[in-house]
Order: structure tokens, then C-alpha cells, then sequence
């Protein structure tokens, strides 16, 4: 099957908002405070987020660097953009200036830097390796770079279990975009990519966190719906959605621990990078 990657954007204002609302908070935030702890930017420091999203990652940098610092967030969709500004600032974090924008170029000078982030980020642009080296090209000489990358889907098993669902619906050509997130890369193929774009020294590991709805297989099938299936999903007629909601129950079933929630591992790819 030939995948059509341009159905797969963030662009959809219901995507955001879905995104924000139902996979940030047991997904994408416990990753971005563990990115962030482990990359311990420097207090005061300057930092920028590629691919910010919603700005989950940016929040926690300006945290973390405090309120003398500087934070930039850039991302190629204006409504994730929106999303991520309509956050209110909290006391004691630095400023953050967002941008929408391509990783390829970034438009900021050399060197403007000392840390760059980007969360599950890498795998949606058309060239990784360039995207990292525009990264180290705005890092200052000893500067860092932390990026993850989703290990293959059978390695995320909600996610995993959404495919089966949408497959055993009907629906093969979306569980095909949603594969396209978690790309068949090994450690490896990771760090090569980093040194190729200039980065000195690189290290790569696994890193695993538990996915936990704990509302059950509701909570976890409404999740679908803040990615960018979204439009998608709520084109569906009746009768379709209530055989995805039943495939959605079958393929979930196993994931239920005794207490009703959906729990299951992701695993994903952690890269620190060096210049």
C-alpha cells in the first residue's frame, strides 16, 4: 500500500486541540519532563524546541531555565502555533517566542543556542539528517541537542492496538498513516543521521514509559482523536464509527488491568547530541 504522507498533518484546528486535550497530558508531557530533566539545560541559558507542537517540550525548558533565560518554539503549523500561545505564562519561566516555521532552514543566526530540543519530531520531516544539521548549525560551540524518536509500533502497544482496530474496520489505509509516527529506525540509524549532520559526539538508548488511561478502552479510543486521524474520524458516518468503537473495544481488551485502565508500554528512541 502506498502511503499518501500528506493526509498525515497537524494543520486541522481539530487536531490541536484534540492533541492537547487528550494525549498531552498521559503521553507527551511525562516525555517531555524526562527529555527535559535529562538534557538539564542551564539555568539562565537559551533554548529552542523544534517541532514544539503545542508546546509541551517549551514550557518545560522555560521551567527549567527560569526567568532570566530565553525559549523559542517553532513548528510548521500554524494551529499547533495558536494552541501552544494560548498557554498562560507562569512566574518564574523564562519567555518563550513562538514561531511557525520550517526546520529546513530555522530561521535563527548560528550559534544562537545552548540547548535544542525536538520530541518525536525528526520522522516527519523529508530529510532528518538536514533538519539535525540546521539544529546544530544554531547550537553555540558546546552546545546540546536532545531529540526522541518512537521506536516501531509493535513497540507502542495502544497504538498498536488503534491500527488493529482501524484494519479490522475497514479502515487500512488510516491505520497506515498512523504507523507513520513510529518509523522501523534502529539506534544506529539514528546516531549516523546525527554525526552525518556534524554532531561529535552522539549517544542513542532505549528509553521506556507506561501509556496508562486510566478511564479505560473510552478514554484511550477518544485519544485517536488527537492525532491527525481527526478529521478523518469525524467524517465517518454512524454506522462506521460504531464498527471502529467496536473493533476499538476487541483490540484494547487485552491492555485493561484489574482496576479498568488501559496500560501498556512505549518505547522510544532518546538521542543526545553534542557539537
Amino acid at each position: 500500500m502506498t502511503i499518501d504522507r500528506s493526509k498525515f498533518q497537524f494543520t486541522d484546528d481539530l487536531v490541536p486541540r484534540g492533541y492537547d486535550e487528550y494525549l498531552v497530558p498521559p503521553l507527551f508531557r511525562p516525555w517531555a519532563e524526562s527529555l527535559v530533566g535529562r538534557l538539564a539545560p542551564p539555568p539562565g541559558g537559551r533554548a529552542l524546541d523544534v517541532a514544539c507542537g503545542p508546546g509541551t517540550v517549551t514550557r518545560e525548558l522555560a521551567t527549567a531555565i527560569g526567568e532570566t533565560g530565553q525559549v523559542a518554539g517553532i513548528d510548521s503549523s500554524a494551529a499547533m502555533i495558536e494552541r501552544a500561545r494560548s498557554h498562560p505564562e507562569t512566574a518564574g519561566q523564562a519567555p518563550i517566542a513562538y514561531t511557525t516555521g520550517n526546520a529546513v532552514p530555522l530561521p535563527y543566526p548560528d550559534a544562537a543556542f545552548d540547548v535544542v530540543t525536538c520530541q518525536q519530531g525528526l520522522q516527519f520531516f523529508p530529510d532528518a539528517r538536514e533538519a539535525l544539521g540546521e539544529m546544530r548549525r544554531v547550537l553555540t560551540v558546546d552546545g546540546r541537542c536532545a531529540a526522541s524518536v518512537w521506536q516501531p509500533l509493535a513497540e507502542c502497544l495502544v497504538f498498536q492496538g488503534y491500527a488493529t482496530a482501524l484494519t479490522a474496520a475497514g479502515f487500512a489505509d488510516l491505520a497506515a498513516l498512523l504507523a507513520i509516527p513510529f518509523p522501523h529506525w534502529t539506534a544506529s540509524e539514528l546516531a549516523a543521521r546525527a554525526r552525518a549532520a556534524g554532531f561529535g559526539r552522539v549517544a542513542v538508548e532505549a528509553e521506556e514509559r507506561e501509556l496508562v488511561f486510566s478511564a479505560g478502552i473510552r478514554q484511550a479510543a477518544q485519544a485517536l482523536t488527537g492525532t491527525p486521524l481527526a478529521p478523518m474520524l469525524a467524517a465517518l458516518d454512524p454506522d462506521e464509527r460504531a464498527r471502529l468503537d467496536r473493533e476499538m473495544s476487541s483490540s484494547l481488551a487485552p491492555l485493561v488491568d484489574p482496576a479498568g485502565a488501559v496500560r501498556a508500554p512505549m518505547r522510544s528512541w532518546f538521542m543526545m547530541a553534542s557539537a
